[in-house]
């Protein structure tokens, strides 16, 4: 059997096309197929609708995603687990190419690639085309699987205790959880034939939250595993090295303009400048939207510098009260 874990959370603008999607596809793939819907702690009308489907409900208050794919996959009946975000629609095929390369026993975990769901909105069409830069660079082995698509043996799941639940927001947590599947000798695979679609925020608003965020708890992820593997400060696949050292461009702006304001303005400059080929990348396409990027880019750099300072803050604040609790 294979079990579908789908964690959710005021998900009623989706929910209902992600599992219309999702039985058209496990109709096509005759074979027993259970799908588990984790409601974490939902105050819409996301369980109303779910209800309308033949799933399993679990519901949960409020604790995050990993809480959410945790309590599923503890309960689900496969031997395979496949987590699918409640804002991802599957395709033709889906089901069969994700399950293929389980046949090779080592490997533990399977990714696929983000197609944009709402295509008309030109934010979304931006959040998409960065995320298809970064997958294309991505080998077929990888040392990263993002969570929104992604199968896993359920034995593995057991043998590393799942996803790391003091990740309380959708960030960092499926990193933690690709390098400890790594560190047991398994192989993850990214598959680029296929494909999700996914829906992108809409607005700059919500786009540089979640950005904010995602750079907070990026904190808490590589100090976490500076000892164990100091290699993630260099990236992972899908990072790269350079966007690890964005966050530090505002920094660096604001030590030349008051230490050597002689050179701010190259630096300004350069901080434009090496989004030139994302920017080109889009252009290509024939999208407007490309013209913005390096902008966009730039002050996302300052969102995640931000972000990073926030997620020290409260990293250096739990190490002392803990402290502080244990000298008690």
């Amino acid at each position: 059997m294979i079990s579908i874990v789908i964690p959710t959370y005021n998900s009623e603008k989706t929910i209902g096309e992600v599992l219309d999607s999702l039985f058209r596809e496990i109709r096509r793939y005759r074979r027993k197929v259970e799908v588990i819907v984790v409601d974490d702690g939902s105050t819409d009308s996301t369980l109303q609708i779910v209800k309308k489907y033949p799933v399993r409900v679990i519901k949960q208050r409020h604790k995050g995603p990993a809480a959410a794919r945790n309590l599923g996959w503890k309960k689900a009946k496969g031997d395979i687990v496949i987590f699918l975000d409640s804002d991802c629609k599957v395709g033709r095929g889906w089901l069969k190419k994700m399950l293929k390369p389980f046949k090779d026993g080592k490997v533990a975990g399977v990714g696929v690639k983000y197609r944009t769901w709402n295509k008309e909105n030109w934010v979304a069409r931006f959040v998409g085309y960065e995320i298809e830069q970064r997958q294309n660079r991505m080998g077929k082995d990888t040392d990263y699987l993002a969570s929104y698509s992604t199968a896993y043996r359920k034995d593995v799941l057991e043998e590393v205790n799942g996803f790391d639940t003091s990740f309380k927001a959708a960030a960092a947590e499926d990193n933690d959880l690709s390098y400890r599947v790594i560190g047991k000798g398994y192989r993850l695979v990214f598959l680029k034939e296929c494909f999700v679609w996914h829906k992108h925020p809409e607005s700059l608003r919500v786009y540089y939250k979640k950005q904010f965020y995602q750079a907070m708890w990026r904190v808490f992820l590589y100090l976490k595993w500076l000892r164990k593997r100091p290699k993630v400060l260099m990236g992972d696949q899908y990072a790269g090295m350079e966007t690890l050292f964005q966050p530090f461009i505002p920094a660096f702006l604001l030590l030349s303009l008051f230490l050597f304001p002689s050179i701010f303005p190259f630096i300004l400059l350069l901080s434009f400048l090496i989004h030139i080929p994302a920017s080109y990348f889009v252009l290509r396409k024939g999208d407007w939207v490309g013209c913005l990027i390096p902008f966009l880019f730039f002050l996302r750099s300052i969102i995640w510098c931000l972000g990073m300072i926030v997620g020290i803050a409260l990293f250096i604040k739990k190490s002392l009260l803990k402290y502080l609790i244990g000298g008690v």
